[in-house]
């Protein structure tokens, strides 16, 4: 992975597609997963298609949750992983786990790309997140 430490900020670039999605190269579970960067969701996720990809281990979920576009049926919590997203990984991480399918074939359709999760705002502002489009690099702070 290809980062920079910047005064206790790591950084990581992202790509930037035309449909303005911000796509991020990680890995959760040790491997490599491409993630959405989306501070409007409010915890992490994963494609519950990819569950045995990442070695995720899944619970059921109870609570109604939803995205932009429509309610997501069938939520799953799966704790105990972790994720590296700027060159240091974070344990014991808690995912959420829903079908990702209505999100990939919008993005495949429209930008050729398919992605494993949602990077959200649990990490962001728990890390201290900063986005710079110019730069187009995510700032995270490792010391807290």
């Amino acid at each position: 992975m290809v980062f920079e430490k910047t005064n206790d900020y790591l950084s990581k670039k992202f790509k930037i597609l035309s449909s303005g999605h911000l796509i991020i190269n990680s890995h959760v579970n040790g491997v490599s997963a491409k993630l959405i960067i989306d501070t409007g969701a409010s915890n992490s996720c994963i494609d519950s298609n990819k569950i045995e990809a990442f070695k995720i281990e899944i619970e059921n979920y109870d609570e109604q949750a939803s995205s932009a576009t429509e309610k997501i049926k069938d939520m799953y919590i799966s704790t105990r992983n972790s994720i590296d997203i700027v060159g240091f990984t974070i344990k014991n991480f808690k995912l959420f786990v829903f079908d990702m399918n209505h999100i990939n074939e919008t993005l495949e359709k429209n930008e050729s790309t398919k992605v494993d999760g949602i990077l959200g705002n649990d990490i962001i502002s728990k890390y201290d997140g900063i986005i710079s489009f110019r730069e187009k690099k995510i700032y995270l702070k490792l010391d807290l």
